[in-house]
């Protein structure tokens, strides 16, 4: 089923008062009239593939004291997701053979790119709307002087090779914000953060059984402790909070940079 058609008819169950919306998080949850579900009930505990030993507040209270006197290393945010608008983009490499259109969504997904430790996706939406997402589980960027650098030379380039792929494309017929024909990329620091993943590894290695737990915490963000294993072979616990900041990279990372610990 395609994404609008799915959307008119909730739209028309929600009007017809047949669904109704439960809560928000990035997704939307919908249930009976009527019927209400706490927000942690829908939270996953573990892991797909990771068999759960048990869920019982015992285990939960082990966690707990598991990771409050745990040394941990730096903060550090991987898995943003940062978007923008450009008028005239898509016609612009639509037009080309270069790139495949998704039959369905109609989305242009350009070659992944791997800059300075990272894996930085860029998709170009038909609605002109362009998004970029940062991978970096491995090597995350910490949230100091130096790895803001690291990020912000990494989206620099991601502003260079897609004004190239536009130029090489039609620089003539570009209809949006041109200087000399040319589509100018808005910075990446006006680049909307729609979310990222906020989090901090433990220092010392961990052994015993691997676990996943998550809490909703208000409207706008999930906390999760969990196992991660590194490509040394070794694993540690990660502490995350998976955040919407729904502002500018600048604003973002100015409020993150004065933000000392996770909450």
């Amino acid at each position: 089923m395609k994404y609008g058609t799915l959307r008119n008819i909730l739209s028309t169950l929600r009007r017809t008062r047949q669904i109704q919306i439960a809560f928000k998080t990035k997704q939307t949850f919908y249930t009976l009239p009527g019927i209400t579900f706490g927000r942690s009930k829908m939270m996953t505990q573990y892991h797909t593939g990771v068999p759960p030993h048990s869920s019982s507040a015992a285990d939960n209270d082990s966690i707990y004291r598991l990771i409050q006197n745990l040394p941990l290393g730096r903060n550090a945010l991987h898995d943003i997701h940062l978007r923008f608008n450009l008028e005239g983009v898509w016609p612009v490499l639509s037009a080309t053979t270069s790139f495949k259109i998704d039959p369905v969504s109609k989305d242009i997904r350009l070659p992944v790119w791997e800059i300075s430790g990272l894996s930085i996706k860029t998709t170009v939406h038909h609605t002109d709307t362009v998004s970029v997402v940062v991978g970096g589980s491995y090597h995350p960027i910490a949230v100091d002087f130096n790895g803001i650098i690291r990020l912000s030379n990494a989206l620099t380039s991601v502003e260079e090779r897609l004004s190239n792929l536009l130029q090489e494309s039609s620089p003539s017929t570009a209809t949006g914000k041109q200087d000399g024909g040319r589509l100018l990329v808005p910075e990446h620091l006006g680049w909307i953060t729609t979310m990222w993943h906020f989090g901090v590894d433990s220092v010392t290695e961990y052994t015993g059984e691997k676990f996943s737990c998550t809490w909703e915490v208000g409207q706008y963000a999930l906390c999760r402790a969990y196992t991660k294993d590194f490509r040394n072979g070794r694993t540690h616990i990660r502490l995350e909070r998976q955040e919407y900041p729904r502002k500018s990279l600048a604003y973002a990372i100015e409020e993150k940079l004065n933000w000392t610990r996770i909450a």
